[in-house]
């Protein structure tokens, strides 16, 4: 079967509150550092950020060397005024919070760490939230629809299925439980909620998307599509948008930035040189992955699966999952001037049992800016003044890297 991991190595930083992942998401803080203005929301290296901004051009393909360690400093956004957030002024975790979710006792608590036995406490706290969130959000927008007569498409009547299922949401709850005693950051150093809170659910959505691509059309959550060169198994979303994004497969990079500029008036002779792209970059993708399943002797049916998982988590739903925990989620930039860069770097990797494995670092930065929205304000609070302004330096970036083993 296909495993998942998540590799804690990522930082949310940034301009304006962004987050990163640590070696797969989650370093967040989300206090504010002091009186000057900075808005620490992860761990993050400024200097180094803004280096790299203004020095790479291909920025972030992760194999040469990686924006964020661990220790890196927190500072975020510079801002003229800081109000206080929602989070900031949110309770702590109680720790008695009532569910119908439930976790079985660690069988031997004295073989691990004071730091392993705080984050599965807390884990159960963040793991009920979290489906807790899922099931009320399905129940309110299904009465949405009923109230309004509108019809919901299948994936989402799927989607209401599976989080309106006490059954299913005490599995998920269990899966990711079992994720956290597995995870080798969770179970050597503390994490704060809101870091274990980014860890587990990006993992549950990332595997609910594994698991999506292997069940009948009409039981999937999701209207993926696929095709290829090579194969019929590449997203097709990926397929489409690859010539906006920035891409390292087995250390080669493609990039349209690598490519001659076409003047402006040339529409035909620019679109012929986006196809060029989209087909050197798939075919070779294609190649690398057919490859790897060779090498670990995969089934027709494996090597379509796994095609299809690496390269939906390469197309704008990796990006989708990585925002949905993030604190990045929390901003609204504004257009004008906004650059933004992904980036995915695809290699080989050898896990600590010798089983080979695939490693996907992603990367989303967002610069030029200097106005952004709070969306707790915009939610919370009325007759606040928009937008807020930030200095132009500020940044919102993602980063997370996963492992996928057969």
């Amino acid at each position: 079967g296909l495993t998942l991991s998540v590799i804690l190595m990522a930082k949310w930083t940034s301009s304006i509150a962004a987050q990163a992942s640590s070696r797969e998401r989650g370093n967040a803080s989300g206090t504010f550092r002091d009186a000057s203005g900075y808005l620490s929301f992860c761990m993050s290296p400024k200097e180094s950020v803004a280096k790299a901004v203004a020095s790479q051009p291909n920025l972030g393909l992760c194999g040469v060397q990686p924006l964020c360690t661990r220790t890196d400093s927190e500072s975020e956004l510079k801002v003229f005024r800081v109000p206080r957030c929602g989070q900031c002024n949110a309770p702590d975790l109680e720790l008695n919070f009532e569910t119908e979710l439930s976790f079985q006792e660690q069988s031997n608590p004295h073989t691990i760490s004071d730091a392993a036995k705080r984050n599965i406490q807390n884990a159960k706290i963040v793991i009920r939230e979290i489906y807790s969130d899922m099931e009320s959000r399905c129940e309110e927008d299904q009465k949405h629809f009923e109230e309004s007569g509108s019809q919901p498409s299948r994936q989402k009547l799927n989607t209401w299925a599976t989080y309106t299922n006490k059954a299913r949401l005490q599995r998920f709850a269990s899966d990711s439980l079992s994720f956290v005693q597995s995870n080798a950051d969770c179970r050597s150093r503390l994490l704060t909620p809101k870091q274990l809170r980014f860890l587990i659910l990006l993992q549950h959505l990332v595997s609910e998307d594994c698991s999506d691509v292997n069940r009948p059309e009409s039981l999937r959550k999701h209207q993926d599509a696929f095709e290829g060169n090579l194969t019929p198994w590449v997203n097709s979303q990926l397929v489409k948008d690859a010539h906006r994004s920035e891409f390292s497969i087995d250390g080669t990079s493609f990039s349209l930035q690598d490519l001659p500029a076409v003047p402006e008036g040339h529409e035909d002779e620019r679109r012929q040189l986006v196809l060029k792209f989209q087909t050197e970059f798939v075919t070779a993708l294609e190649n690398f992955l057919l490859a790897f399943c060779k090498k670990r002797g995969l089934s027709i049916g494996g090597t379509r699966r796994l095609v299809q998982v690496v390269t939906t988590q390469m197309s704008q739903a990796g990006l989708a999952n990585l925002d949905r925990g993030s604190q990045a989620s929390r901003y609204f930039v504004s257009s004008q001037g906004l650059d933004q860069r992904t980036a995915y770097n695809l290699s080989s990797m050898q896990l600590p049992t010798g089983r080979d494995a695939l490693k996907l670092s992603i990367l989303c930065m967002k610069t030029g800016f200097s106005q952004y929205l709070e969306k707790d304000e915009i939610l919370k609070r009325t007759g606040v003044e928009y937008p807020k302004r930030c200095k132009p330096e500020s940044y919102l970036y993602q980063y997370a890297t996963f492992s996928f083993s057969v």
